[in-house]
């Protein structure tokens, strides 16, 4: 029995050898520079991303190798505007998920090709230009609850977390478009269970790479997860099932301001959403549509604050636009704020909300080629965010925060030091056919937030908050406090 298992462990040991040196010398990827712990042993990649450092890690990989990196054995990160194209793109052979679904609930963002044509039909009037309208409104009234609320931390001259204070406000706005009923967090000043587990769940994301790739790992790790959050989860689901089932009951429509309106409209078609559908879906909106703006708004707040001569530029333009607030619509806020647009796409190239690349699986056959490389089949691809929007290969003076970037004078001058940056590379809201349904509102909701900030205050960074953009990142980051002191602007 002894030499039985001494064999087996002898020809476990020569296999995993011989794996490891194909995969770093004779893969078809060994060309691709990375990191060679990675590739032949690829598990260190996933404690990277149980560190919460990956994305950091990336992005230092790309500083050294270039525009595309290794990751693994058969994953391959790019930092090229050509590999959105060929990854995400029109015109391009859809290249289908890297799914890390934790149910089998299909979504918009899980489903196949298939069955994402079907919900994309289903969800896309919400999204128009008509809906935008019927829903301006509504986000202004969240709005003014958001500014009601902060003058009255203003007028107790306590710092507020801007971070806290932001989530509030999208996830009641966009909770109210999806459910048809808000959270309630700004009449609370708390977040409500939903959106808390939602926070409480962000480091158990990079577990559910490891449940696919090293099942045994996960089943141990998963020991480590604390009860409370299990049955969080269990209970914000079962609030998100309730929470559907009464919004359908409801017969009175919003039309084209409601997320669920527009589903329904396709519900009872042969390609229409079944009821778990319409719920997956609208916890999708949520937290897509809340989280990542909040995110943002966060992040642009900081580097304002840490750039005083910008955020001078910024609320003066605003200020002197500007009669009065009530004229901060959507239409104006888009017309007439450009240095605003500028700040927040500058915004967005230091802190993008999802600083990670979404990984595609090439297709299986032949290689395809992706921003000159040949890429062999079941190759996971993506482009990684952090390391294309932060490489002085794509940005002039790129670690810093220059909203002047993003001017129109900037992109015609050629004397200008932006005139050679690579503005195409900044794709936060992807491409293709599965780009964000929720462009336009999202930066809509931006601008208006913002502009009525700017305003309403006159804003300082806390101290403790200096160094607020050090910060770890689970597909989404995972943000301390940002401590501002308001003051009510004097006119």
């Amino acid at each position: 029995m002894l030499s039985i298992l001494v064999a087996l462990s002898a020809a476990y040991i020569v296999y995993t050898g011989a794996v490891t040196i194909y995969n770093l010398f004779f893969h078809p990827l060994h060309s691709i520079p990375g990191p060679k712990l990675w590739i032949a042993f690829p598990l260190f990649r996933h404690i990277s991303h149980v560190r919460g450092r990956f994305d950091i890690e990336v992005f230092a990989l790309h500083e050294k190798h270039g525009d595309a990196v290794r990751l693994g054995p058969n994953v391959v990160s790019f930092a090229t505007a050509q590999a959105w194209k060929d990854i995400y793109g029109h015109g391009s052979p859809q290249l289908p998920k890297v799914l890390v679904s934790p149910n089998n609930r299909h979504n918009i963002i899980t489903a196949n090709t298939v069955d994402h044509t079907r919900h994309r039909k289903a969800l896309s009037p919400a999204f128009s230009a008509k809906a935008l309208q019927a829903q301006e409104p509504i986000l202004q009234m969240y709005v003014d609850k958001l500014i009601l609320r902060l003058k009255m931390v203003a007028e107790s001259r306590l710092p507020a977390d801007m971070v806290k204070w932001y989530n509030l406000a999208t996830f009641d706005l966009i909770g109210d478009l999806a459910f048809g009923e808000s959270f309630g967090g700004l009449d609370s000043s708390e977040y409500h269970h939903w959106v808390s587990t939602i926070f409480q769940s962000v480091r158990l994301v990079p577990l559910m790479r490891l449940k696919h790739a090293y099942p045994l790992i996960f089943k141990l790790l998963a020991l480590t997860i604390p009860r409370s959050k299990l049955e969080a989860r269990s209970r914000q689901e079962k609030h998100s099932r309730l929470t559907m089932q009464k919004r359908l009951r409801r017969a009175e429509s919003r039309g084209q301001a409601d997320f669920v309106d527009s589903m329904l409209r396709h519900k009872s078609d042969n390609e229409g959403l079944s009821e778990a559908e319409l719920t997956a879906n609208a916890n999708v909106l949520i937290v897509a549509g809340s989280e990542t703006t909040a995110t943002l708004l966060s992040g642009l707040t900081y580097w304002l604050l840490r750039t005083p001569e910008v955020l001078e530029k910024v609320t003066k333009e605003v200020r002197s636009t500007m009669a009065q607030e009530e004229d901060i619509t959507f239409h104006s806020a888009s017309a007439q704020l450009p240095y605003l647009l500028a700040c927040l796409n500058e915004a967005l190239r230091m802190y993008p909300p999802v600083p990670t690349g979404l990984e595609r699986m090439t297709p299986p056959g032949g290689p395809i080629t992706i921003a000159g490389y040949q890429i062999p089949p079941q190759t996971a691809v993506s482009v990684h965010q952090l390391a294309s929007y932060h490489s002085d290969r794509h940005f002039h003076d790129a670690r810093r925060f220059i909203p002047e970037r993003w001017l129109p004078e900037a992109k015609s001058d050629p004397s200008s030091p932006f005139y050679h940056d690579h503005r195409d590379i900044l794709q936060p809201f992807l491409v293709g056919p599965r780009n964000c349904l929720g462009k336009n509102l999202a930066y809509s909701e931006m601008r208006i937030i913002m502009a009525r900030m700017l305003w309403n205050f006159d804003l300082q960074l806390c101290e403790e908050s200096a160094t607020w953009n050090e910060q770890r990142s689970y597909l989404l980051w995972e943000k301390p406090p940002l401590m501002c002191q308001l003051r009510e602007r004097t006119r």
